[in-house]
C-alpha cells in the first residue's frame, strides 16, 4: 500500500480496500486537475439532465485499469463504460467515477468517487472518496465503518422532529417517480429540522453513515450510485432497506438508508406517501 493511501485507511484494511484506495487517490487526482479547468473539458448529455465529462470517462479508466490489473478475472460494472461478466465465483466491481457530475460542472465542491466489490449481489468491500475534502469513507463487510481511518457510527437517536434528512430531487430526465417524490416531501417536511439535497448520492449516504444526516432515501438511482454507500451505512450500525420489499435496491435504486432508531417512523411516513 502506498503511503498516500495508508494515511486514508484503518490499520486493518485488507490488501483489496488498500488496491481501491490507491485506484480512488489516482483517479481523484486527475479530477481535482480537471477541476481547474472546466471551461476546456468536454461534455456530453446522456439523457435530459444526466452529463458526462471526459473528466468522468478518464477517472474509470483509471479506476479500472488499477482494479483490472491486481484482479483480471473480476467482473464490472461502471456507470461509464460496458458490463463485463465474472470469471472469478461472482466477483465484481461496481463503480462510479464521478458522483455529483453536475455538481462538477458547476463548480460546486460536492462530488465523489465510489467503488465498491460485491459478490453477486453482497457487497464486500466499499470506499467513498471526496477529493476536495479529502475524506475517505469506508468499509468491509464485519469490520465496521471508517473516515480517514477513524471508525465512525451513525448518530444517536433523535426526535424526528430534530432530525435532518437528505433526499434527491428528481430532474431533467428523470422524473418517473416525480409524483412520489413531491408527496414523499409533502409528509416528510414538516415533521423534520430539515432537508438536504446536495446531488451526490454516494455522500449522502457517506453522510448517514458518519452521523451527519439522520436518514435520507431517493428513488431511481442507478446500482453505481449506491453500491459503496449501502454498506458503509450498515457497518457504521445503520439500517438499509430497498422502499419496495418486492424490488432489490440494485435494480430499483430506490431505498431508505437511516442511523435505525428513526427508520421505522421515516418509512412508514414514506409508505403513506404513496398510498
Amino acid at each position: 500500500m502506498t503511503t498516500d493511501a495508508q494515511q486514508f485507511l484503518p490499520q486493518a484494511a485488507s490488501n483489496t480496500l488498500c488496491i481501491m484506495a490507491e485506484a480512488a487517490l489516482l483517479a481523484g487526482q486527475g479530477l481535482l486537475a480537471a477541476s481547474e479547468r472546466l471551461t476546456g473539458l468536454t461534455v456530453t448529455e446522456k439523457t435530459a439532465g444526466d452529463f458526462v465529462s471526459e473528466a468522468d470517462v478518464q477517472a474509470e479508466k483509471v479506476i479500472f485499469d488499477h482494479l483490472m490489473q491486481a484482479f483480471p478475472d473480476y467482473g464490472w460494472l461502471g456507470e461509464e463504460t460496458q458490463e463485463r461478466a465474472s470469471r472469478a465465483d461472482g466477483l465484481r466491481w461496481i463503480v462510479d467515477p464521478l458522483d455529483g457530475t453536475t455538481n462538477f460542472l458547476k463548480g460546486l465542491p460536492h462530488w465523489a468517487v465510489s467503488i465498491a466489490l460485491f459478490k453477486v449481489d453482497e457487497p464486500l468491500v466499499a470506499l467513498i472518496y471526496d477529493p476536495v475534502k479529502a475524506e475517505m469513507f469506508c468499509a468491509e463487510k464485519g469490520a465496521g465503518a471508517y473516515l480517514n481511518g477513524r471508525k465512525i457510527t451513525v448518530s444517536a437517536a433523535v426526535p424526528i422532529g430534530a432530525a435532518l434528512v437528505a433526499s434527491g430531487v428528481p430532474a431533467g430526465g428523470r422524473t418517473t417517480y416525480l409524483p412520489h417524490c413531491l408527496d414523499d416531501l409533502e409528509q416528510l417536511m414538516p415533521q423534520t429540522a430539515g432537508l438536504r439535497r446536495w446531488g451526490a448520492a454516494a455522500l449522502d449516504l457517506a453522510y448517514v453513515a458518519a452521523g451527519r444526516f439522520d436518514a435520507y432515501w431517493e428513488r431511481n438511482l442507478g446500482p453505481w450510485d449506491i453500491a459503496a454507500g449501502m454498506l458503509i451505512v450498515t457497518e457504521a450500525g445503520g439500517r438499509f432497506t430497498p422502499l419496495w420489499v418486492d424490488r432489490p435496491v440494485l435494480s430499483s435504486g430506490s431505498f431508505l438508508a437511516s442511523n435505525g432508531a428513526l427508520h421505522d417512523a421515516v418509512a412508514a411516513t414514506l409508505n403513506k406517501a404513496q398510498v
